[in-house]
C-alpha cells in the first residue's frame, strides 16, 4: 500500500453473505479521519445461475472453478483479497492460485476458529455447534483446528446445513428460514449438544449472520436461555482494517501503529450483521457478478443495508452483471 495512494480492496463470496463484511470494511474506512483513496470491490464468485460450489461433485472440480474466479480477481489487481466465505476458504488451499499469488489473501476460517476457541476456553461448561454449509462441515477444518487449540472433540458438534445458505441467498426474509434453522438446531442437539449446561452457536457461513436472531431463538427453545452466538463476519472485517491501518502507518499516511476499526458499534438485535455508515469521496464501491440477481433479491438485501450502509445498498442496486466475468 506504500506504492500508490489508490488501493483496491476486494471482498469475495459465493453470493451475498460476504456483503456484511464488505459493508463493515467500508464503514471502518469511512469513519477514519484519514484514509487513502480506496476502491472497494465486491466480487460475487457464485459460478452458475442454478448451481453453486456445494453442488459440484468433488474438491478438484470446486477448486478448478474457484481458480478461474481467482484469476479474474487478480486481473483487477487487488492489494488485499478477502475471502468472506467459509466454503470458498475451505476450497482455497486446493487452488493453484493459493500457491502462486503475490496478493495478500485473508480468509475467514481462522477468525471463526479463534473466536470459538476463546469462547470455549472462557466457558469450560459450554459446548459449541458449528453451523456451516455441507462443504464446510464435510471438511471438518473448524473441528480439526479447534482440537489443535486444545478444545476437546466432545465439546464440538459439527452441523452441515443443506440448502440453508442458498435459501438465505435468495431471500433473507423468507418465512421458511425459521423452520429450516430449527430443524438444523434440533439435529445438532440430538447429536449431543443437549448434554451441555450452555450451548454456543458458531455461524460458519457468512450468510447465516443475517439470521442470527433465528439461530438464537432456535437454540433457546432447547436450553431455555439465550445462547452465545459466534459470528466471525465482523471480526474478519476488523482484521482487514487492522492490516490497512498498519500499511498506512508504514506508508506515512497515518500515525505509527494506527489500527482502523469499527469501534463503538454494538450488534443490533436483527438479522443484519451490522456495519458502519458514513460517506467519503475517497472511497468508491462496485459490485460485480457473473450471474444476474432478480429484482426481488436486490430489494431484500438493499432493505438490510440501506439504514446502516446506504452506499453499499446503492452499489448493490447498480451492480455490474458480467456473464463472462470468469470461466467455469
Amino acid at each position: 500500500m506504500a506504492e500508490t495512494d489508490l488501493q483496491t480492496i476486494m471482498v469475495t463470496d459465493s453470493g451475498l453473505g460476504g456483503l456484511s463484511v464488505f459493508a463493515a470494511i467500508a464503514g471502518g474506512l469511512s469513519a477514519a479521519s484519514f484514509s487513502p483513496r480506496v476502491n472497494l470491490v465486491y466480487f460475487n464468485a457464485w459460478p452458475e445461475q442454478d448451481k453453486g460450489y456445494n453442488h459440484y461433485p468433488d474438491m478438484a472440480y470446486k477448486a478448478r472453478v474457484f481458480d478461474n474466479a481467482l484469476a479474474a480477481m487478480a486481473d483487477l489487481q487487488p492489494d488485499i483479497l478477502v475471502i468472506a466465505c467459509n466454503t470458498l476458504s475451505v476450497i482455497y488451499p486446493y487452488t493453484r492460485f493459493s500457491r502462486t499469488t503475490p496478493v495478500f489473501v485473508q480468509d475467514i476460517i481462522d477468525q471463526g476458529v479463534d473466536m470459538t476457541a476463546a469462547a470455549l476456553v472462557n466457558r469450560p461448561d459450554t459446548g459449541v455447534i458449528l453451523f456451516g454449509t455441507p462443504t464446510t462441515a464435510a471438511s471438518r477444518v473448524h473441528v480439526q483446528k479447534l482440537i489443535r487449540k486444545g478444545i476437546h472433540s466432545d465439546r464440538i458438534i459439527n452441523q452441515g446445513c443443506v440448502n440453508l445458505a442458498g435459501k438465505i441467498e435468495r431471500n433473507p426474509f423468507d418465512p421458511d428460514l425459521e423452520n429450516m434453522i430449527q430443524e438444523n438446531v434440533d439435529q445438532a442437539m440430538a447429536k449431543g449438544a443437549f448434554q451441555f449446561p450452555t450451548v454456543a452457536a458458531a455461524l460458519c457461513c457468512t450468510h447465516f449472520g443475517y439470521c442470527r436472531a433465528l439461530f438464537a431463538s432456535a437454540v433457546a427453545r432447547h436450553t431455555g436461555t439465550s445462547p452465545l452466538i459466534l459470528n466471525p463476519n465482523l471480526g474478519l472485517a476488523d482484521q482487514v482494517l487492522s492490516r490497512i491501518g498498519q500499511a498506512m502507518s508504514q506508508a506515512g499516511q497515518a500515525q505509527p501503529g494506527t489500527v482502523l476499526s469499527r469501534s463503538g458499534m454494538d450488534q443490533p438485535q436483527s438479522r443484519l450483521s451490522p456495519a458502519l455508515t458514513g460517506e467519503t469521496p475517497r472511497i468508491t464501491m462496485q459490485v460485480l457478478s457473473r450471474v444476474p440477481w432478480e429484482e426481488q433479491r436486490i430489494s431484500a438485501y438493499a432493505k438490510l443495508f440501506t439504514a446502516q450502509a446506504p452506499r453499499v445498498a446503492q452499489a448493490l442496486k447498480h451492480y455490474r452483471f458480467t456473464p463472462d466475468l470468469f470461466e467455469i
